[in-house]
Protein backbone atom coordinates (compact mmCIF):
# COMPACT_ATOMS: atom_id res chain seq x y z
CA UNK A 1 0.00 0.00 0.00
CA UNK A 2 1.41 3.55 -1.14
CA UNK A 3 1.97 6.77 1.46
CA UNK A 4 -1.71 7.99 -0.48
CA UNK A 5 -3.46 5.45 0.44
CA UNK A 6 -2.02 4.60 3.83
CA UNK A 7 -3.24 8.35 4.66
CA UNK A 8 -6.79 7.86 3.56
CA UNK A 9 -7.16 4.51 5.47
CA UNK A 10 -5.49 7.03 8.54
CA UNK A 11 -8.47 9.56 7.98
CA UNK A 12 -11.20 7.04 7.83
CA UNK A 13 -10.38 5.12 11.21
CA UNK A 14 -9.29 8.45 12.67
CA UNK A 15 -13.44 9.33 11.71
CA UNK A 16 -13.91 6.17 14.32
CA UNK A 17 -11.86 7.17 16.59
CA UNK A 18 -13.05 10.91 17.09
CA UNK A 19 -16.42 9.84 16.64
CA UNK A 20 -16.61 7.49 19.55
CA UNK A 21 -15.35 9.54 22.67
CA UNK A 22 -17.00 12.57 20.95
CA UNK A 23 -20.55 11.52 21.23
CA UNK A 24 -19.94 10.58 24.84
CA UNK A 25 -18.39 13.49 25.64
CA UNK A 26 -21.15 15.87 23.97
CA UNK A 27 -24.44 13.97 24.34
CA UNK A 28 -23.40 14.35 28.32
CA UNK A 29 -24.17 18.17 28.36
CA UNK A 30 -27.55 17.75 26.46
CA UNK A 31 -28.88 15.25 29.31
CA UNK A 32 -30.41 18.16 30.99
CA UNK A 33 -32.43 19.19 28.05
CA UNK A 34 -33.25 15.73 27.42
CA UNK A 35 -34.68 15.10 30.61
CA UNK A 36 -36.82 18.30 30.64
CA UNK A 37 -38.13 17.38 26.97
CA UNK A 38 -38.77 13.49 27.41
CA UNK A 39 -39.57 14.03 30.94
CA UNK A 40 -36.89 11.88 32.37
CA UNK A 41 -35.76 11.55 35.64
CA UNK A 42 -31.87 11.36 36.96
CA UNK A 43 -32.19 7.72 36.92
CA UNK A 44 -33.67 7.35 33.67
CA UNK A 45 -30.30 9.77 32.20
CA UNK A 46 -28.09 7.47 33.24
CA UNK A 47 -29.75 4.91 31.15
CA UNK A 48 -28.75 7.17 28.06
CA UNK A 49 -25.03 6.75 29.31
CA UNK A 50 -24.86 3.03 30.80
CA UNK A 51 -26.66 1.66 27.66
CA UNK A 52 -23.78 2.92 25.56
CA UNK A 53 -20.95 2.30 27.68
CA UNK A 54 -22.75 -1.15 29.06
CA UNK A 55 -23.22 -2.61 25.27
CA UNK A 56 -20.06 -1.28 24.30
CA UNK A 57 -17.98 -3.28 26.84
CA UNK A 58 -19.00 -6.37 26.63
CA UNK A 59 -18.90 -6.59 22.75
CA UNK A 60 -15.37 -5.00 22.16
CA UNK A 61 -13.59 -8.67 22.48
CA UNK A 62 -16.23 -10.78 20.54
CA UNK A 63 -16.49 -8.09 17.98
CA UNK A 64 -12.53 -8.14 17.72
CA UNK A 65 -12.56 -12.17 17.73
CA UNK A 66 -15.16 -11.81 14.90
CA UNK A 67 -13.44 -9.39 12.66
CA UNK A 68 -9.43 -11.82 13.19
CA UNK A 69 -12.36 -14.64 11.60
CA UNK A 70 -14.07 -12.81 8.67
CA UNK A 71 -11.98 -9.75 8.02
CA UNK A 72 -12.05 -5.94 10.24
CA UNK A 73 -12.73 -4.47 6.86
CA UNK A 74 -16.35 -5.50 6.44
CA UNK A 75 -16.78 -5.27 10.58
CA UNK A 76 -15.75 -1.55 10.68
CA UNK A 77 -18.04 -0.49 7.27
CA UNK A 78 -21.18 -2.22 9.09
CA UNK A 79 -20.14 -1.05 12.38
CA UNK A 80 -20.18 2.75 10.56
CA UNK A 81 -23.44 2.00 9.21
CA UNK A 82 -25.35 0.77 12.19
CA UNK A 83 -23.55 4.00 13.99
CA UNK A 84 -25.25 6.60 11.60
CA UNK A 85 -28.55 3.88 12.12
CA UNK A 86 -28.45 4.52 15.56
CA UNK A 87 -27.74 8.21 15.71
CA UNK A 88 -30.54 9.00 13.41
CA UNK A 89 -33.12 6.98 15.85
CA UNK A 90 -31.92 9.10 18.75
CA UNK A 91 -32.51 12.25 17.12
CA UNK A 92 -35.72 11.31 16.09
CA UNK A 93 -37.06 9.40 19.42
CA UNK A 94 -40.09 10.50 20.59
CA UNK A 95 -40.06 8.69 23.59
CA UNK A 96 -36.88 8.13 26.41
CA UNK A 97 -37.00 4.55 25.65
CA UNK A 98 -36.48 4.88 21.58
CA UNK A 99 -33.80 7.38 22.75
CA UNK A 100 -32.24 4.64 25.41
CA UNK A 101 -32.39 1.68 23.00
CA UNK A 102 -31.19 4.03 20.24
CA UNK A 103 -27.78 4.51 22.80
CA UNK A 104 -27.30 0.63 23.26
CA UNK A 105 -27.55 0.72 19.54
CA UNK A 106 -25.17 2.85 19.14
CA UNK A 107 -23.03 1.23 21.86
CA UNK A 108 -22.66 -2.07 19.61
CA UNK A 109 -21.86 0.02 16.31
CA UNK A 110 -19.22 1.55 18.51
CA UNK A 111 -17.73 -1.61 19.76
CA UNK A 112 -17.52 -2.99 15.78
CA UNK A 113 -15.72 -0.47 14.72
CA UNK A 114 -13.54 0.92 17.58
CA UNK A 115 -12.13 -2.71 18.64
CA UNK A 116 -10.60 -2.53 15.55
CA UNK A 117 -9.16 0.51 14.89
CA UNK A 118 -5.86 0.07 16.80
CA UNK A 119 -5.28 -3.56 15.01
CA UNK A 120 -6.17 -2.10 11.51
CA UNK A 121 -3.59 0.77 12.03
CA UNK A 122 -1.23 -1.99 13.38
CA UNK A 123 -1.91 -3.95 10.10
CA UNK A 124 -1.61 -0.82 7.50
CA UNK A 125 1.43 1.02 8.81
CA UNK A 126 4.97 -0.32 9.49
CA UNK A 127 6.33 -1.23 12.80
CA UNK A 128 9.23 1.82 12.23
CA UNK A 129 6.17 4.13 12.16
CA UNK A 130 3.53 2.57 14.18
CA UNK A 131 4.04 4.34 17.21
CA UNK A 132 3.58 7.39 15.46
CA UNK A 133 0.25 6.85 14.02
CA UNK A 134 -0.90 5.44 17.52
CA UNK A 135 -0.18 8.31 18.96
CA UNK A 136 -1.65 10.60 16.38
CA UNK A 137 -4.57 8.44 16.83
CA UNK A 138 -4.75 8.54 20.56
CA UNK A 139 -4.47 12.52 20.43
CA UNK A 140 -7.71 12.21 17.62
CA UNK A 141 -9.03 10.09 20.64
CA UNK A 142 -8.53 12.90 23.01
CA UNK A 143 -9.66 15.63 20.83
CA UNK A 144 -12.89 14.26 20.50
CA UNK A 145 -13.44 14.19 24.14
CA UNK A 146 -12.35 17.65 24.73
CA UNK A 147 -14.34 19.14 21.88
CA UNK A 148 -17.26 17.22 22.48
CA UNK A 149 -18.81 19.33 25.60
CA UNK A 150 -18.09 22.61 23.73
CA UNK A 151 -19.84 21.37 20.38
CA UNK A 152 -22.26 19.51 22.38
CA UNK A 153 -23.46 23.07 24.56
CA UNK A 154 -23.46 25.36 21.40
CA UNK A 155 -25.40 22.87 19.11
CA UNK A 156 -28.07 22.18 21.82
CA UNK A 157 -28.09 26.22 22.21
CA UNK A 158 -28.71 26.72 18.84
CA UNK A 159 -30.55 23.62 17.25
CA UNK A 160 -31.21 22.07 20.40
CA UNK A 161 -30.33 18.69 21.50
CA UNK A 162 -31.33 16.30 18.73
CA UNK A 163 -28.79 18.67 16.33
CA UNK A 164 -25.85 16.64 18.38
CA UNK A 165 -26.66 13.17 17.78
CA UNK A 166 -27.38 14.63 13.35
CA UNK A 167 -23.67 16.42 14.17
CA UNK A 168 -22.03 13.11 13.37
CA UNK A 169 -24.12 12.16 10.12
CA UNK A 170 -20.85 14.23 7.90
CA UNK A 171 -18.13 12.14 9.45
CA UNK A 172 -19.66 8.84 9.23
CA UNK A 173 -20.17 9.46 5.36
CA UNK A 174 -16.37 10.39 4.93
CA UNK A 175 -14.78 7.26 7.01
CA UNK A 176 -17.16 5.22 5.84
CA UNK A 177 -16.56 6.29 1.94
CA UNK A 178 -12.60 6.18 2.57
CA UNK A 179 -12.87 2.69 4.13
CA UNK A 180 -15.18 1.18 1.83
CA UNK A 181 -12.45 2.93 -0.87
CA UNK A 182 -9.41 2.08 0.42
CA UNK A 183 -9.55 -0.23 3.30
CA UNK A 184 -8.08 -3.89 2.18
CA UNK A 185 -9.94 -6.13 1.61
CA UNK A 186 -8.76 -8.72 4.52
CA UNK A 187 -10.59 -11.87 4.31
CA UNK A 188 -10.60 -14.68 7.03
CA UNK A 189 -7.54 -15.96 7.81
CA UNK A 190 -8.69 -19.70 7.79
CA UNK A 191 -11.40 -22.37 7.13
CA UNK A 192 -11.22 -23.49 10.04
CA UNK A 193 -11.32 -20.86 12.52
CA UNK A 194 -15.38 -20.77 13.50
CA UNK A 195 -16.91 -18.37 16.68
CA UNK A 196 -17.55 -19.84 20.15
CA UNK A 197 -21.43 -18.19 20.31
CA UNK A 198 -21.62 -19.81 23.67
CA UNK A 199 -18.39 -19.15 24.93
CA UNK A 200 -19.25 -15.04 23.79
CA UNK A 201 -22.41 -15.44 25.71
CA UNK A 202 -20.76 -16.24 28.88
CA UNK A 203 -18.29 -13.65 28.24
CA UNK A 204 -20.53 -11.14 28.09
CA UNK A 205 -22.59 -12.17 30.89
CA UNK A 206 -19.36 -12.14 33.02
CA UNK A 207 -18.91 -8.58 31.94
CA UNK A 208 -22.16 -7.61 32.20
CA UNK A 209 -22.36 -8.57 35.65
CA UNK A 210 -19.07 -6.83 36.70
CA UNK A 211 -19.98 -3.87 35.12
CA UNK A 212 -23.29 -3.37 36.72
CA UNK A 213 -22.23 -4.94 40.10
CA UNK A 214 -19.95 -2.03 40.19
CA UNK A 215 -22.70 0.72 39.59
CA UNK A 216 -24.58 -0.88 42.62
CA UNK A 217 -21.51 -0.97 45.11
CA UNK A 218 -21.25 -1.08 48.13
CA UNK A 219 -25.01 -1.98 48.35
CA UNK A 220 -25.62 -6.08 49.19
CA UNK A 221 -26.53 -6.43 45.25
CA UNK A 222 -24.00 -5.08 43.95
CA UNK A 223 -21.15 -7.15 46.04
CA UNK A 224 -23.42 -10.49 44.88
CA UNK A 225 -23.14 -9.24 41.05
CA UNK A 226 -19.38 -8.84 41.03
CA UNK A 227 -18.75 -11.70 43.08
CA UNK A 228 -21.00 -13.93 40.65
CA UNK A 229 -19.21 -11.95 37.91
CA UNK A 230 -15.28 -13.17 39.47
CA UNK A 231 -16.87 -17.12 39.62
CA UNK A 232 -17.74 -16.96 36.10
CA UNK A 233 -14.77 -15.33 34.88
CA UNK A 234 -12.61 -18.13 36.25
CA UNK A 235 -15.13 -20.43 34.74
CA UNK A 236 -15.00 -19.17 31.30
CA UNK A 237 -11.40 -19.12 31.16
CA UNK A 238 -10.90 -22.89 32.12
CA UNK A 239 -13.54 -23.53 29.35
CA UNK A 240 -12.15 -20.98 26.89
CA UNK A 241 -9.12 -22.74 26.68
CA UNK A 242 -10.49 -25.79 26.09
CA UNK A 243 -12.57 -25.47 23.54
CA UNK A 244 -12.04 -25.49 20.18
CA UNK A 245 -13.08 -22.62 19.18
CA UNK A 246 -11.65 -20.04 21.92
CA UNK A 247 -12.91 -16.48 22.41
CA UNK A 248 -10.03 -15.50 23.73
CA UNK A 249 -7.37 -18.43 23.69
CA UNK A 250 -5.07 -17.25 26.74
CA UNK A 251 -3.22 -20.28 25.80
CA UNK A 252 -1.67 -17.18 22.92
CA UNK A 253 -0.98 -15.15 25.79
CA UNK A 254 0.11 -17.55 28.23
CA UNK A 255 4.08 -16.95 28.99
CA UNK A 256 3.54 -13.12 26.82
CA UNK A 257 4.86 -11.40 29.58
CA UNK A 258 5.07 -8.11 27.92
CA UNK A 259 1.23 -8.56 26.57
CA UNK A 260 0.08 -9.32 30.43
CA UNK A 261 2.06 -6.59 32.43
CA UNK A 262 1.16 -3.90 29.94
CA UNK A 263 -2.68 -4.80 29.65
CA UNK A 264 -2.64 -4.79 33.41
CA UNK A 265 -0.67 -1.01 33.32
CA UNK A 266 -3.26 -0.08 30.75
CA UNK A 267 -6.19 -1.02 33.33
CA UNK A 268 -4.98 0.25 36.79
CA UNK A 269 -4.18 3.48 34.66
CA UNK A 270 -7.75 4.26 33.67
CA UNK A 271 -8.55 2.90 37.38
CA UNK A 272 -5.96 4.91 39.36
CA UNK A 273 -7.12 8.40 36.79
CA UNK A 274 -10.25 8.15 35.19
CA UNK A 275 -11.66 9.83 38.21
CA UNK A 276 -10.02 12.69 38.26
CA UNK A 277 -12.06 15.01 35.98
CA UNK A 278 -15.17 14.00 38.21
CA UNK A 279 -13.43 15.05 41.86
CA UNK A 280 -12.12 18.10 40.30
CA UNK A 281 -15.41 19.33 38.87
CA UNK A 282 -17.23 18.63 42.15
CA UNK A 283 -14.09 20.25 43.78
CA UNK A 284 -14.22 23.61 41.84
CA UNK A 285 -18.27 23.62 41.65
CA UNK A 286 -18.62 23.56 45.76
CA UNK A 287 -20.48 26.51 46.76
CA UNK A 288 -18.25 25.98 49.96
CA UNK A 289 -14.86 24.96 48.41
CA UNK A 290 -14.28 27.15 45.00
CA UNK A 291 -18.06 27.85 43.98
CA UNK A 292 -17.02 28.11 40.35
CA UNK A 293 -19.76 28.08 37.68
CA UNK A 294 -19.58 25.02 35.22
CA UNK A 295 -18.51 27.05 32.70
CA UNK A 296 -15.48 28.06 34.37
CA UNK A 297 -14.90 24.93 35.78
CA UNK A 298 -14.86 23.40 32.71
CA UNK A 299 -12.28 25.84 30.93
CA UNK A 300 -9.79 24.21 33.83
CA UNK A 301 -10.39 20.91 33.21
CA UNK A 302 -9.87 20.85 29.43
CA UNK A 303 -5.84 21.42 30.41
CA UNK A 304 -5.60 17.73 31.16
CA UNK A 305 -7.22 16.27 27.89
CA UNK A 306 -5.65 19.15 26.19
CA UNK A 307 -2.43 18.01 27.05
CA UNK A 308 -3.19 14.51 26.16
CA UNK A 309 -3.69 15.93 22.47
CA UNK A 310 -0.53 18.24 21.98
CA UNK A 311 1.57 15.38 23.73
CA UNK A 312 0.40 12.31 22.34
CA UNK A 313 1.80 12.28 18.66
CA UNK A 314 5.20 12.90 19.99
CA UNK A 315 5.30 10.05 22.66
CA UNK A 316 4.14 7.65 20.27
CA UNK A 317 7.47 8.73 17.93
CA UNK A 318 9.31 8.54 20.64
CA UNK A 319 8.13 4.68 21.54
CA UNK A 320 9.63 3.75 17.66
CA UNK A 321 13.18 5.29 18.41
CA UNK A 322 13.75 4.31 22.04
CA UNK A 323 12.55 1.31 24.54
CA UNK A 324 9.10 2.44 25.06
CA UNK A 325 8.14 0.36 28.02
CA UNK A 326 10.69 3.14 29.83
CA UNK A 327 8.55 6.29 28.22
CA UNK A 328 5.47 4.91 29.09
CA UNK A 329 6.85 4.21 32.52
CA UNK A 330 7.93 7.32 32.58
CA UNK A 331 4.62 8.54 31.88
CA UNK A 332 3.47 6.44 34.77
CA UNK A 333 4.93 8.37 36.91
CA UNK A 334 4.12 11.75 36.13
CA UNK A 335 0.40 10.76 36.65
CA UNK A 336 1.61 9.12 39.99
CA UNK A 337 3.14 12.36 40.79
CA UNK A 338 -0.61 14.19 39.92
CA UNK A 339 -2.49 12.21 42.04
CA UNK A 340 0.03 12.95 44.92
CA UNK A 341 -0.35 16.37 44.31
CA UNK A 342 -4.29 16.12 44.32
CA UNK A 343 -3.93 14.03 47.54
CA UNK A 344 -3.07 16.97 49.76
CA UNK A 345 -4.62 19.77 47.71
CA UNK A 346 -5.99 22.19 50.03
CA UNK A 347 -9.80 24.09 49.15
CA UNK A 348 -7.58 27.36 49.49
CA UNK A 349 -5.15 26.01 46.67
CA UNK A 350 -5.05 28.80 43.79
CA UNK A 351 -6.94 27.91 40.74
CA UNK A 352 -3.13 28.24 38.23
CA UNK A 353 -1.83 25.07 40.50
CA UNK A 354 -4.77 23.01 39.57
CA UNK A 355 -4.84 23.76 36.29
CA UNK A 356 -0.51 22.78 36.43
CA UNK A 357 -1.01 19.88 38.16
CA UNK A 358 -3.82 18.56 35.29
CA UNK A 359 -0.92 19.77 32.68
CA UNK A 360 1.59 17.54 34.04
CA UNK A 361 -1.14 14.50 34.67
CA UNK A 362 -2.32 15.34 31.16
CA UNK A 363 1.68 15.33 29.69
CA UNK A 364 1.99 11.74 32.01
CA UNK A 365 -1.39 10.04 30.64
CA UNK A 366 -0.03 11.04 26.88
CA UNK A 367 3.41 9.47 27.35
CA UNK A 368 1.70 6.04 29.12
CA UNK A 369 -0.98 5.74 26.61
CA UNK A 370 0.83 5.85 22.89
CA UNK A 371 3.70 3.66 23.83
CA UNK A 372 2.05 1.37 25.66
CA UNK A 373 -0.40 0.90 22.50
CA UNK A 374 2.93 0.28 20.68
CA UNK A 375 4.06 -2.20 22.95
CA UNK A 376 1.06 -4.41 22.85
CA UNK A 377 0.29 -4.39 19.46
CA UNK A 378 3.54 -5.64 19.09
CA UNK A 379 3.77 -7.95 21.13
CA UNK A 380 1.34 -10.41 19.32
CA UNK A 381 1.15 -11.70 16.16
CA UNK A 382 -1.26 -10.15 13.13
CA UNK A 383 -3.51 -13.11 13.14
CA UNK A 384 -4.85 -11.79 16.72
CA UNK A 385 -5.04 -7.50 16.24
CA UNK A 386 -8.16 -7.74 16.73
CA UNK A 387 -8.84 -9.67 19.95
CA UNK A 388 -5.80 -8.25 21.27
CA UNK A 389 -7.25 -4.80 20.34
CA UNK A 390 -10.45 -5.53 22.10
CA UNK A 391 -8.61 -6.70 25.00
CA UNK A 392 -6.76 -3.64 25.36
CA UNK A 393 -9.98 -1.27 24.73
CA UNK A 394 -11.83 -3.49 27.37
CA UNK A 395 -9.12 -2.68 29.87
CA UNK A 396 -9.48 0.37 29.43
CA UNK A 397 -13.36 0.54 30.06
CA UNK A 398 -13.21 -1.62 33.45
CA UNK A 399 -10.57 0.68 34.76
CA UNK A 400 -13.38 3.94 34.22
CA UNK A 401 -15.56 1.95 35.85
CA UNK A 402 -14.13 0.55 38.65
CA UNK A 403 -12.69 4.27 39.43
CA UNK A 404 -16.22 5.26 39.35
CA UNK A 405 -17.40 2.55 41.59
CA UNK A 406 -14.44 3.13 43.91
CA UNK A 407 -15.20 6.72 44.01
CA UNK A 408 -18.72 6.40 45.04
CA UNK A 409 -18.29 3.50 47.68
CA UNK A 410 -15.67 5.87 49.30
CA UNK A 411 -18.63 9.26 49.19
CA UNK A 412 -20.49 6.43 50.60
CA UNK A 413 -18.00 5.83 53.76
CA UNK A 414 -17.40 9.25 54.41
CA UNK A 415 -21.07 10.40 53.66
CA UNK A 416 -20.00 13.14 50.96
CA UNK A 417 -22.79 15.69 50.80
CA UNK A 418 -22.75 18.69 48.81
CA UNK A 419 -23.68 20.73 52.32
CA UNK A 420 -20.75 19.12 53.95
CA UNK A 421 -17.32 20.07 52.33
CA UNK A 422 -15.28 18.40 55.37
CA UNK A 423 -16.97 15.13 54.36
CA UNK A 424 -16.30 15.84 50.89
CA UNK A 425 -12.69 16.55 51.18
CA UNK A 426 -11.99 13.82 53.10
CA UNK A 427 -13.50 11.60 50.33
CA UNK A 428 -11.41 13.85 47.90
CA UNK A 429 -8.05 13.39 49.65
CA UNK A 430 -8.53 10.06 50.86
CA UNK A 431 -9.23 8.80 47.14
CA UNK A 432 -6.57 10.37 44.94
CA UNK A 433 -4.08 8.85 47.80
CA UNK A 434 -5.70 5.35 47.15
CA UNK A 435 -5.02 6.21 43.59
CA UNK A 436 -1.66 7.07 44.10
CA UNK A 437 -1.28 4.23 45.53
CA UNK A 438 -2.72 1.96 42.65
CA UNK A 439 -1.10 4.08 40.87
CA UNK A 440 2.63 2.97 41.45
CA UNK A 441 1.57 -0.93 41.14
CA UNK A 442 0.89 0.42 37.36
CA UNK A 443 4.24 1.63 37.41
CA UNK A 444 5.51 -1.28 38.85
CA UNK A 445 3.60 -3.21 35.92
CA UNK A 446 4.74 -1.04 33.31
CA UNK A 447 7.95 -0.91 34.00
CA UNK A 448 8.48 -4.88 35.11
CA UNK A 449 7.08 -5.86 31.25
CA UNK A 450 10.48 -6.56 29.70
CA UNK A 451 11.76 -5.15 26.66
CA UNK A 452 8.66 -5.58 23.95
CA UNK A 453 9.99 -6.97 20.70
CA UNK A 454 7.49 -5.40 17.24
CA UNK A 455 5.95 -7.38 15.19
CA UNK A 456 5.21 -6.45 11.24
CA UNK A 457 2.06 -6.70 9.78
CA UNK A 458 2.96 -9.60 8.09
CA UNK A 459 4.72 -11.52 11.17
CA UNK A 460 3.73 -14.57 12.75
Amino acid sequence: MNKRDKRLVFVAVSCASFLAPYTGSAINVTLPTIGVELGMNHAMLQYVVSAYVTMNAILLVPFGRLADIYGRRVFFQVGMVIFLAAHLVCAFAPNSWVLIAGRGMGGIAASMFFSNVIAILSSVFDISERGKVLGINASIVYIGLTVGPFIGGLLTSWWGWRSVFLSVVPLVVIGFTLAWWKLPRDFRRGNSATFNLPGSAHYMTMLVLFILGLSALPGMNGALAVGASVVLAILFFRKDGRSASPLINASRFRGNRVFLFSNLANFIQYLSAFATTFLLSLFLQNDQIKNLSPHAAGIILLAQPLMQALFSPLAGALSDRFEARWIASGGMAVTAAGLLSFSFLPPTAPVYLIVMILVCQGIGFAFFTSPNNNIVMGSVSSDIYGIASGILVTGRVLGMSLSMAATAVVFNVFNSQRDRPDAFLNSFHTLFAIFFLLSLLGIACSAARGKGKARSAAGN
